[in-house]
């Protein structure tokens, strides 16, 4: 659909500040007589008042003299005002060409796009320069309208993108919590076991693949931002090695580590580096054949560290190679291979360059060719203090066979790039003390679900399922914590978070969103709210539980 956007054909108006009446008659005869539209400016003020009046002008006539005194003072300062797909044309009448050089042309640089007219004027020539003037700027004018038009097909690709996401995130959660009541049970079943495992592996890669999504429309629209932190790489490699092996393992490859003993201090997002690496180890896996081997490398030279990802896959062509980072780019599948390795979005890479490049990092794609394997390598640029974290354990810098596990690694946590993998085992505590819970939440199965774990954890629950309904149970129940949707119907989340703060009594209630909607705009609203916690589904419990506890 295009966007209808004025033009202006027939009411083009060419502002003229002659240096006389009389050459400010002539110009207007010699305009009116070609069917133009002139306007004369009687001073200065006038000139600039019109100026002032935004797509009002399509040309500017002006004497040379007049540029230097008020009359330039005051377009300069317009012209610097004009958008960047704007370039209003200027025809200047001078007495210097006769005499002048090409020099004489530097003095008009600054006014961007500059005709010089000899004076006296010719008719032929100023209505011919005119011309020409108002045909460049009518393709200003087209440029504008595609660049509005793109505008917004981009925000509604944006707007799209953050439906989906929360479309998608709803079942997605469910299918989540389900899967976590049902490992709660402790089923001996072999059935069940590969069942819940197949839940937590295929939910985890549609939770990795609605991040992406998410992550490039923010960083598409300069909404991402990093949470820098001095760090050690090797720790960050060792943690992307633990979240991706089930993914490995599945394929039966292989992971060769050979990661320097040397520090290698960072000041970056440990969360965004961690997904920077699980995407491309996940890419590498994709496009490998099964029972092949993936080397990871990372090594400290002059001042930057470096990560080396080489594969024995597909490989790429040239053509690949030039275009392996644009977004939703998918190579070309060749003859014999199989259909499976091509799953994915294509945004991954897309994703993984970005994220470097805001590190003040660089990445580079590498191959021999077709069927040649590849290699990604990531330089970053070393942190001039060494970090805290330096002297970290780097068990994991050992040859791994197919299927195998270095010493001292311990089984893959099932999470999605970007995600906080788990290490170590849990501290055991005492249980947060019970909370008065309401629960209120359009989607049934989630709800059920969410209401079935938290119950298990001590707590007392009430659920309800639209924005009145909520706000009637608040009063009856008066509980200490609300979890609530943002898409209910009858009253969103906001405005039954809005309305709960005006209840007498209700000053401490914690509120949390749970929801699939995580727009930084998503997430300001729900602060206006005043929503204590944002929580993006599907959520992990322990971030729920950290939120009820207020921590």
């Amino acid at each position: 659909m295009r966007v209808a956007h004025r033009t202006p054909n027939g009411t083009e108006r060419i502002l003229i500040l002659a240096p006389s009446p009389n050459d400010a008659t002539l110009c207007e005869r010699f305009l009116r007589q070609a069917q133009l539209k002139p306007h004369i400016c009687a001073d200065t003020a006038a000139l600039c008042s019109a100026l002032s009046e935004s797509e009002s002008a399509a040309a500017l006539v002006v004497a040379d003299e007049a540029l230097r005194g008020d009359a330039g003072v005051c377009i300069r300062e317009q012209f610097a005002q004009q958008e960047e797909w704007s370039s209003l044309p200027l025809i200047v009448l001078t007495r210097r060409l006769a005499k002048a050089s090409l020099e004489a042309l530097d003095d008009y640089d600054i006014y961007g796009h500059v005709r010089l007219i000899e004076r006296p004027v010719n008719s032929t020539v100023f209505v011919n320069a005119v011309t020409m003037a108002l045909r460049e700027r009518r393709q200003q004018y087209r440029m504008r309208n595609l660049l509005k038009e793109r505008a917004e097909h981009v925000a509604q690709r944006d707007e799209f993108l953050a439906t989906l996401g929360h479309e998608l995130r709803n079942p997605l959660a469910a299918i989540m919590t389900c899967g976590e009541v049902l490992d709660s049970l402790q089923l001996e079943a072999p059935a069940v076991a590969r069942c819940l495992s197949v839940i937590s592996t295929q939910s985890a890669q549609i939770k990795r693949l609605l991040d992406d999504l998410s992550d490039i429309s923010r960083i598409a629209r300069r909404k991402l931002s990093l949470q820098c932190e001095p760090l050690d790489l090797s720790t960050t490699l060792q943690d992307v090695v633990v979240q991706v092996q089930s993914t490995l393992d599945t394929s039966n490859q292989g992971l060769a580590l050979d990661i320097s003993d040397e520090p290698m201090p960072l000041l970056a997002d440990a969360t965004r580096l961690r997904q920077i690496f699980a995407n491309l180890l996940v890419n590498a896996s994709r496009y490998s054949p099964a029972e092949s081997e993936i080397r990871l490398s990372a090594s400290s030279h002059d001042g930057l560290a470096e990560v080396c990802i080489r594969d024995q896959g597909v490989g790429m062509s040239a053509e690949t190679q030039a275009r392996i980072f644009e977004p939703f780019f998918q190579a070309p599948q060749r003859d014999g291979e199989p259909q499976t390795s091509r799953s994915g979005l294509g945004v991954g890479l897309t994703l993984a360059r970005s994220l470097v490049e805001m590190h003040a990092g660089s990445i580079h794609a590498e191959s021999d060719g077709p069927g040649q394997g590849s290699q990604f390598r990531v330089l970053l640029p070393l942190q001039t203090a060494p970090s805290t974290e330096a002297g970290a354990d780097r068990s994991l810098q050992t040859q791994q066979g197919p299927g195998q596990r270095g010493a001292g690694q311990q089984e893959p946590t099932q999470q999605g790039a970007g995600q906080e993998p788990t290490q170590q085992a849990p501290v055991h505590r005492a249980p947060d003390p019970s909370q008065r819970i309401l629960l209120i939440e359009d989607n049934q199965d989630f709800g059920h679900g969410l209401k079935r774990l938290l119950e298990q954890r001590g707590h007392d629950v009430v659920l309800t399922h639209d924005g009145p309904g909520g706000l009637s149970a608040a009063e009856s129940h008066r509980p200490d914590v609300v979890v609530l949707d943002i898409g209910l119907p009858g009253l969103d989340g906001y405005e039954v978070a809005t309305r709960l703060r005006r209840l007498r009594g209700f000053a401490g209630l914690r509120v949390i969103a749970v929801t699939g909607f995580g727009r930084e705009m998503d997430r300001r609203r729900s602060h206006r709210a005043g929503i204590d916690r944002h929580l993006v589904k599907p959520v992990a419990m322990p971030e729920l539980e950290a939120a009820i506890a207020g921590r």
